[in-house]
């Protein structure tokens, strides 16, 4: 059984077209036209977006191995330490970025931006600012 396509809208049917055949010949035409124009954009830019996933995806992975063959090499070459921190701090980053990326309604952004709203929230039930260090205290005792 062959797809039906539904055209331009939710009153694509006949009476439609006529009305637009009535209004400019061959109006009809041009905006089925424009419609399938635009499904096939819409086709395109699902694809790219599953392209550009993937090419990230791809990316991740090839760090993830770069940094243990780096790790590996560091090890062989007697340090520990700086093997444990190329693999351990990346890692640490990756797991992030990925993590929140994954979590619907949570972004970078947003999780960088709640320390600082608490920051603020704090300091504004604090009108009175700390004293500067520079000035000598208020008792001259300095």
């Amino acid at each position: 059984m062959a797809r039906q396509d539904q055209g331009p809208g939710p009153r694509w049917d006949a009476s439609v077209a006529r009305e637009w055949e009535s209004v400019k010949p061959g109006l009809a035409a041009e905006i089925w036209a424009e419609f399938r124009v635009d499904e096939r954009h819409r086709r395109h830019m699902a694809w790219a977006a599953v392209a550009q996933r993937t090419v990230g995806q791809v990316f991740a992975l090839l760090s993830v191995v770069a940094m243990l063959f780096f790790a590996k090499y560091s090890l062989d070459a007697g340090e520990p330490f700086v093997a444990a921190f190329a693999v351990g701090a990346p890692s640490v980053s990756l797991a992030v970025i990925f993590g929140l990326s994954r979590m619907p309604g949570r972004t970078l952004e947003g999780a960088l931006s709640r320390p600082v709203r608490r920051v603020s929230a704090v300091t504004a039930g604090n009108p009175q600012q700390p004293p500067d260090p520079i000035s000598p205290p208020p008792d001259g005792s300095a």
